[in-house]
């Protein structure tokens, strides 16, 4: 009896052996400043109203992902926001963006105390001829909010 449990424990052992885990590769931009942005990757703020800030953000979904000839016309940029203060994450909203020629343009506005602890992320997909995602090849990025938020100055009103 001795030898079938050795047995069976190698069995499973040996079993088991190939189905380590793979973590799968995802290319995730975190981006704090204007620096580091990449090539088709524009955020622009400047101070609101009521000391709110209005973010401006361009997307050129193409150049992002290098989609080159192959993906040309079947490459998309989504957006979403996260809220958050210091303490906690109060909403998460996915934004609509408008197209201007091979742009996608998000605009919205924080107050300064949520632009703080707040993040938009971006994500960009290339697409099958057949209309399906691509397994790979897209590329997620964080931009922390706080990092392009225009200096404080005297609030402004209208």
């Amino acid at each position: 009896m001795r030898a079938f449990a050795k047995i069976a424990f190698l069995v499973a052992a040996v079993t088991l052996l190939p189905c380590e885990r793979s973590d799968a590769f995802l290319m995730l931009l975190r981006i704090r400043t204007p620096q580091q942005c990449p090539d088709g990757l524009t955020v622009k703020s400047k101070p609101g109203t009521g000391g709110m800030i209005a973010y401006d953000v361009s997307v050129d979904a193409e150049e992002i992902a290098h989609a080159g000839e192959l993906y040309r016309g079947r490459v998309r940029a989504h957006a979403v926001l996260k809220l958050a203060t210091s303490q906690q994450q109060i909403a998460s909203v996915t934004l609509h963006g408008a197209t201007e020629g091979s742009r996608t343009r998000y605009q919205f506005t924080t107050s300064r105390s949520a632009a703080k602890a707040s993040e938009l992320q971006l994500g960009v997909s290339l697409y099958e001829k057949d209309g399906f995602a691509t397994v790979g090849g897209g590329v997620s990025m964080q931009v922390y909010l706080a990092g392009f938020a225009p200096p404080e100055g005297p609030p402004t009103t209208k």
